[in-house]
């Protein structure tokens, strides 16, 4: 396989290995010292990524991944992939059943180290996401007023998090703020110089 082959496997596969509960694959995907940015883990992908959820995902809860065609951009041993990611989870609401459709890009810097590409770091920028019952039809009796006042781009995975107890920031990376996803692209260009 040529580098883009490998290196566009090893994104595909780490986001096959997060869905599917693969820790031991997931972990293997990134560098030890490797880091994660997404709206509820910032740090080591190891030690805060890998076999951790957001207090809104239930295991017993289905959890699916669709993703694009990746864009490698390639500079010897080192590259930086662009990612489209949609992801649906299936959350509790109340005594409802409701499923969160959310939209990211996903960046990774990825690096060659002897014969084996892995990740050092993967970002998720927030583009917009969806909200609806399970059952069509049914009232999931939403809090109009905190929705409305929650970043659009990441506006139901916030709502459905603070909804199950848990907390969110107004400061993540998301397309509706543009000066959050600027740094990220400075970051993987630099990454490959």
């Amino acid at each position: 396989m040529s580098a883009i082959e490998t290196i566009s496997q090893l994104v595909l596969w780490e986001r096959q290995a997060r869905g599917r509960g693969l820790n031991e694959a997931l972990a293997n995907c990134y560098w030890p010292e490797a880091t994660v940015t997404t709206s509820w883990s910032t740090g080591n992908a190891r030690a805060t990524f890998v076999g951790q959820r957001p207090v809104d995902y239930a295991t017993s809860l289905p959890l699916v991944g669709r993703y694009g065609a990746p864009i490698v951009h390639l500079n010897g041993k080192r590259a930086y992939v662009e990612l489209p990611s949609t992801t649906k989870h299936w959350v509790a609401l109340g005594d409802n059943i409701a499923i969160v459709e959310s939209f990211m890009r996903l960046i990774y810097c990825v690096e060659k180290r002897g014969d084996e590409w892995k990740i050092s770091d993967m970002t998720a920028i927030n583009e917009a996401d969806t909200l609806t019952p399970e059952i069509p039809g049914t009232d999931l009796h939403i809090d109009q007023a905190l929705a409305k006042s929650l970043r659009a781009s990441y506006r139901f995975l916030a709502y459905t998090r603070i909804k199950a107890g848990g907390q969110i920031g107004q400061d993540g990376i998301g397309v509706d703020r543009p000066e959050t996803v600027a740094p990220v692209y400075a970051k993987a260009q630099a990454w490959i110089q």
